[in-house]
């Protein structure tokens, strides 16, 4: 479902955004415009609900990370309404979720500003939790290439609406193979993670770019290949979220490449029964 955004003040100088449909590379100037527009109309606080959203990925997850500076470099109060079961495990999978202001209800919000101006006015210094530092990553080597079953393959523009085909026609394949919903869901998370990577990273101008996906069966996994022809990844692979998000979801991830040459990230995610 396309991104669908709707803006209203719930208290005395709060706003609240709340979130509808798939958030991911193609929405997400979209997205900060929308939150830059909440944040000038907000004059304490500034809320975010995800209850509505489909699909998130590490493009949604930044632009709350960057929504949450802005509003304390304003002044304002800032947290995000999560309480899907998913949405949840992927920010404590990635460290967030005890340093994301975030709270289950918008009720539960306000009153624990409320109960913080209430601090405030006697003089108690309100706890302020840290962020853990940031872990280096170091690419590892690709896997060996092994006989497959069967086999999709894909060929795709690189425009940032073609994400969502990218993940979808991966889950569906993978689908095929008795995978659970929660897999399924992991699975889509690390396809528009390497999708994203290649569209945002592989090319200078992706005007009239191309990149490949491979899926295929070996025994009891699946393996998924994202490939560019672009310009190369560094020696070492940049510890992102969405890096992190690939290895959190998936079984194995290894990237293979080579500068001016392009890049190959495999995954692969195994069937528990």
């Amino acid at each position: 479902m396309p991104l669908r955004a709707t803006v209203r003040d719930v208290d005395d100088g709060i706003v609240l955004v709340e979130l509808r449909g798939s958030v991911d590379a193609a929405v997400q100037d979209e997205l900060q415009d929308t939150i830059n527009s909440a944040m000038r109309r907000a004059e304490q606080g500034l809320l975010i609900s995800l209850d509505d959203v489909e699909f998130m990925d590490s493009s949604g997850i930044g632009a709350l990370m960057r929504a949450w500076g802005e509003a304390e470099n304003h002044g304002l109060m800032f947290a995000v309404i999560v309480r899907q079961p998913r949405l949840r495990k992927l920010l404590e999978t990635l460290g967030l979720l005890d340093t994301l202001p975030n709270y289950l209800t918008v009720s539960d919000a306000l009153a624990a500003w409320r109960a913080a101006k209430e601090r405030e006015r006697a003089e108690v210094e309100p706890f302020a939790s840290s962020v853990q530092p940031k872990q280096r990553g170091v690419a590892p080597e690709p896997l060996a290439p092994r006989k497959a079953e069967w086999r999709m393959e894909l060929t795709l523009v690189c425009e940032p609406a073609l994400i969502a085909v990218a993940r979808l026609a991966c889950a569906t394949f993978a689908s095929q193979m008795g995978f659970g919903l929660d897999e399924l869901e992991d699975i889509k998370l690390a396809v528009s993670e390497a999708c994203t990577n290649v569209i945002q990273h592989a090319y200078e101008d992706r005007t009239g770019q191309h990149f490949f996906i491979a899926c295929w069966v070996e025994q009891n996994a699946l393996v998924i290949e994202v490939r560019d022809a672009g310009r190369g990844l560094p020696r070492e692979v940049p510890t992102n979220l969405g890096t992190m998000i690939m290895r959190a979801v998936m079984d194995e991830v290894a990237w293979h490449s080579a500068e001016g040459q392009g890049t190959v990230v495999r995954m692969v995610k195994r069937r528990r029964c």
